[in-house]
């Protein structure tokens, strides 16, 4: 290891050291240390564990061995003897434990954690680890293959261009990943989390905070108490998420979607795959749906426009306003609605062979069922039913409404 001074020596290695600071302007100290590590290896073996820091923290992989560590602090003091007490008792230890393959850089103590401006700039072989704790500050990491696990607080994080397993935690502060691939694992406390070119499997869970998605390969598990959720772009297996109170908006992906909110909208938009849709309390919006949809409100209305595959939908409080699609690759076209308390509109294609069911509860009038295709009706003193084909009537289609009126009609 060798270690170069750039204005002073500021790291205690198992011996006490004299420190030197350089003054900068009136009442600001700087005070700086570099270190090289040859014999570090670009094989996978080390981690660099970050232990209590803060400030601001560049880590950037290199092809081949050897590292390169600079510490730089900046000081705010009355004098230059009241700069170097604050560095002592505030000083960086960095350990190399090459038995463990291991190197530590660790913060002593916080204790004037508000007067000190730490810069940290570390480059290491691409192919290294990463853990530890960060508190106040920035990190940026790019160009890593290796694990990367850290807990961070107060802190925004940058990562770019990484592969591996990725597992952060953090309580206020924001997340950004761009062109990572691997295991994703975010923790997110009152912070938003930004994920963008990205491929692998994908596990976020954020308390109050906005998680933003785009681009991404792989498979999706979100949870999220209270924000909203955005994504766009996604290609893979599955994406489910979870809110507690929050919306969601997707747009132009291949997927299946699982969606379940208990307060909050749903809008899906271009989406080819099956969605399966809950709300407690909030609206359903579909727009290009190649796929069977499964969605249920408890209180709100449910919309859908071109929704090409089978379609089972049901509003405890709301209107139901569906446009059926045909698509010739879809099997199942299968339509089952039911609004418990609203009324239900429906537009079917007027070549596919429906056998169709309606039944109007607490309407007792001719009007409380109106179609475009011939219906056999039947009025009772509390209920309507209907019923007719289309063709050979080999699809079935069954509508249910409960004081609100049923409308059908034919694109």
């Amino acid at each position: 290891m060798k270690i170069i001074f750039i204005f002073s020596f500021i790291i205690s290695f198992s011996l006490s050291q004299e420190i030197f600071v350089q003054t900068e302007e009136k009442n600001l100290y700087r005070s700086a240390v570099e270190y090289s590590f040859d014999e570090i290896l670009d094989n996978g073996a080390y981690t660099f564990a970050l232990e209590n820091l803060s400030g601001i923290i560049k880590i950037t992989g290199h092809a081949g061995s050897g590292s390169h560590l600079v510490i730089d602090n900046r000081v705010r003091a009355v004098s230059n003897k009241n700069a170097i007490a604050i560095l002592k008792n505030s000083q960086i230890n960095v350990y190399h434990d090459d038995d463990n393959k291991n190197v530590s850089i660790k913060k002593i103590s916080e204790r004037y954690d508000h007067k000190i401006i730490t810069t940290i700039d570390l480059h290491i072989p691409i192919n290294t680890n990463i853990k530890g704790f960060v508190k106040n500050g920035d990190v940026q990491i790019n160009k890593l293959r290796g694990s990367v696990n850290l807990k961070t607080e107060s802190v925004d994080t940058e990562l770019n261009n990484l592969s591996g397993n990725i597992v952060f935690n953090t309580k206020g502060g924001n997340i950004y990943i761009k062109k990572t691939n691997g295991t994703i694992r975010l923790n997110v406390i009152s912070g938003n989390i930004d994920i963008m070119q990205c491929e692998g499997n994908i596990f976020t869970s954020i308390e109050n905070g906005i998680a933003k998605l785009e681009k991404i390969k792989g498979e999706i598990k979100s949870a999220t108490t209270l924000g909203d959720t955005e994504i766009s772009y996604f290609d893979g297996k599955q994406c489910s998420f979870d809110i507690n109170v929050g919306n969601l908006i997707a747009k132009n992906c291949n997927s299946d979607f699982k969606v379940n909110i208990d307060i909050g909208d749903i809008t899906i938009n271009d989406v080819k795959g099956n969605a399966t849709l809950f709300t407690g309390k909030g609206q359903i919006n579909m727009n290009n749906i190649i796929g069977n949809t499964r969605c249920n409100s408890n209180f709100g209305n449910i919309s859908g426009n071109n929704l090409f595959g089978s379609i089972i939908a049901n509003s405890e409080l709301g209107d139901l306003i569906i446009n059926k699609g045909y698509n010739s690759f879809l099997k199942d076209h299968n339509i089952d609605l039911s609004a418990n308390r609203g009324s239900v509109s429906l537009r079917l294609p007027s070549d596919l062979p429906f056998f169709i069911k309606t039944h109007c509860d607490n309407l007792n009038s001719k009007d409380a069922i109106s179609s475009e295709i011939p219906l056999d009706e039947e009025v009772y003193p509390t209920k309507v039913i209907a019923e007719g084909k289309i063709k050979q009537g080999t699809i079935d289609c069954k509508i249910y409404s409960n004081y609100g009126p049923i409308s059908i009609n034919t694109n």
